[in-house]
């Protein structure tokens, strides 16, 4: 199957950003807690929420998500989260609905395995194995440091973007979807000086 089709393909499923939003976010979750049920959950959650906000823009949200989206976007430039909204939690940086089981929620509904399932899952299957796609998102998130997976501007940034309009283009051409090579390399001499002189890996992205 070469490109072209490839692309045509994706683009008649309706496969595209956000599967790759709800994959690479699901691992990420995934990678850092080992829980997959609630790493699904958080994938799909914030999918939905940065489509949502980018479809709507600001002037759109409630209150509280308004002060949310104020915080996602200091926690980019590289703030931290001072204090999450009532009825939020922050969870890997962001701050999130939690359900009483345990569950990420957006306006009051849970986003659970099963909605990962039905809005993922099932979507790609057309076009890849589902288990494979998400062995190849688990290794990929992988490669790079805890720091920048725990950080939601640098993950989003230099995992999630370089990515986003390739990555199922990339795994069904190769088998894999990996870093550039001399990006991961300077991750590690960086991690290395950072340990050295005592400084936060985030000093050296700054």
């Amino acid at each position: 199957m070469n490109k072209d089709v490839i692309q045509k393909k994706l683009k008649a499923l309706g496969i595209g950003r956000f599967q790759v939003m709800a994959l690479l976010q699901a691992a990420r979750h995934y990678v850092l807690n080992k829980d997959l049920k609630k790493a699904k959950s958080f994938g799909l959650n914030r999918a939905i929420f940065y489509a949502w906000a980018k479809y709507y823009g600001p002037h759109k949200y409630p209150y509280r998500l308004l002060r949310v989206m104020e915080m996602v976007k200091k926690q980019r430039s590289g703030g931290k989260v001072e204090k999450c909204p009532e009825g939020f939690v922050e969870v890997l940086g962001e701050c999130i609905e939690v359900s009483p089981r345990g569950y990420y929620m957006i306006g009051g509904k849970e986003q659970t395995e099963y909605d990962f399932d039905q809005q993922v899952t099932r979507k790609i299957r057309y076009i890849i194995d589902p288990e494979k796609a998400w062995k190849a998102a688990v290794e990929y998130v992988s490669s790079f440091p805890e720091e920048i997976l725990l950080h939601p501007g640098k993950f989003y940034k230099y995992v999630y973007e370089p990515v986003r309009d390739t990555f199922f283009l990339e795994l069904l051409e190769k088998g894999r979807v990996e870093a550039p090579k001399d990006f991961i390399d300077y991750l590690s001499l960086a991690e290395k000086r950072s340990v050295r002189r005592g400084k936060s890996l985030y000093d050296f992205y700054q």
